[in-house]
């Protein structure tokens, strides 16, 4: 299944490298922390996508599941 998304790169608070949300049309918005270096960027993009988007947890109820 291909999944639609944007990244967006911003400022994040220390420590968080990347956050991902779905709107109510099923796009999602990957963010980015802009203060990361640029392998910790692409790590943090490819865990967002891989992890949470391709792996379904939007659709997941427990919250234990997914981290």
């Amino acid at each position: 299944m291909t999944h639609e998304y944007c990244i967006r790169m911003v400022n994040l608070p220390h420590g968080v490298h990347g956050c991902v949300s779905e709107d109510c049309d099923g796009f999602y918005n990957v963010y980015i922390n802009l203060r990361d270096s640029i392998e910790i960027q692409k790590e943090a993009l490819d865990h967002e996508v891989k992890k949470h988007i391709e792996g379904n947890d939007f659709a997941k109820s427990d919250v234990h599941e997914i981290e």
